[in-house]
């Protein structure tokens, strides 16, 4: 683990390769992470590709109209725009997505994109939002054969689930399978105030020691995913691979902490 000044740090030039995953509750983070995450890009003369639900698709696209010709981008194929439900049904096949079906997608759109001149692609994608909370295993996959597009192409990709990053069951699973399969985890907005919430987390729990910061740093140095986070997000992840039922406790607490200013 190493720790990552801001979520904007890790938007703002991303590695070929790179798989970053974003946790939120209040859609105006969504926005303003996908908006500078493709504007960015889009303004240094990368392509750019959305595949998102309508809703978001208008959101993003006007608010990246502040700072991109929006139609001249899509003119010349720097920006496509896909839908993220007719692109899941297009490659989905008996409640999994087909393979081929979903490489001549992703890698059509690609192709496209690099033929109008712009071989350094970001994209982001929230098919996995749409799928995981009816069908896990799907999602999973499809993370799978996402990371394998952005390992042949070198570009990358930006994905987003609506989860709530201080919900217990969350972290009691489906957080780890996550992880497991992204290179940065963005888990919440402000992550000086995420570690702050976990340091107060971690003190009201082992008591106010030094030997309690220092376990706390022990514990966010452990490699137990191979997602790129915060600290006090390490902290808290690793914190549950030892012991699970104060794991839950200082989540809990960390909740009131970040959310109460």
């Amino acid at each position: 683990m190493s720790s990552v000044a801001s979520w904007e740090s890790v938007l703002r030039a991303p590695r070929p390769c790179d798989h970053v995953v974003q946790l939120y509750k209040d859609e105006g983070f969504l926005l303003r992470a996908v908006t500078h995450f493709l504007g960015i890009g889009l303004a240094e003369g990368e392509g750019g590709v959305l595949v998102a639900t309508p809703s978001h698709v208008k959101a993003v696209t006007e608010r990246l109209a502040a700072t991109i010709d929006v139609p001249a981008a899509l003119t010349r194929d720097q920006l496509i725009l896909l839908d993220a439900e007719t692109c899941l049904a297009g490659f989905m096949v008996e409640g999994r997505p087909d393979r081929s079906a979903f490489f001549t997608l992703a890698h059509g759109v690609l192709d496209r994109v690099e033929r109008a001149g712009h071989p350094r692609v970001r994209l982001f994608g929230e098919m996995v939002n749409l799928l995981w909370e009816t069908n896990l295993p799907a999602t999973v996959q499809l993370e799978a054969l996402w990371s394998e597009v952005l390992a042949e192409r070198h570009v990358s990709l930006l994905c987003a689930y609506q989860i709530d990053n201080f919900d217990p069951q969350v972290h009691r699973g489906l957080l780890h399978r996550i992880t497991r399969s992204h290179s940065h985890l963005v888990p919440v907005e402000d992550y000086a105030r995420l570690d702050t919430a976990v340091d107060r987390a971690y003190r009201d729990v082992f008591g106010d020691r030094p030997d309690t910061a220092r376990l706390r740093e022990l514990l966010a140095g452990q490699p137990s995913t191979a997602a790129t986070m915060p600290p006090g997000q390490a902290a808290l992840v690793a914190l549950r691979d030892v012991r699970a039922d104060i794991a839950d406790d200082v989540l809990t607490r960390a909740r009131h902490y970040y959310t109460t200013r």
